[in-house]
């Protein structure tokens, strides 16, 4: 993952949880006031938000646990080639 691309996904996801509550925000509202529609578009604001976050949540776990056993790996040769030493 390059900067850029690590600085969108942290903006989407950041806006996905935005959304999320604003959702959460307008069913409420739309309740209070006995409108099914505004209760409808704020269910679906807040099913939105919910894909967009899990779904930067989810690529950024995908990362890490590439980025961890990489460095797994890494560690297991670095390990390996210092045992040989004693050989």
């Amino acid at each position: 993952m390059t900067p850029t691309s690590q600085t969108v996904d942290a903006a989407l996801a950041a806006s996905g949880s935005k959304v999320t509550y604003a959702g959460s925000g307008v069913t409420v509202t739309g309740w209070l006031l006995s409108s099914e529609f505004a209760v409808l578009v704020g269910i679906f604001l807040g099913l939105a938000g919910f894909l967009v976050n899990w779904y930067y949540r989810h690529k950024v776990a995908r990362a890490e646990i590439r980025i961890m056993t990489e460095r797994n790996a890494r560690e297991a040769a670095e390990h390996r080639a210092r045992m040989g030493m004693y050989e």
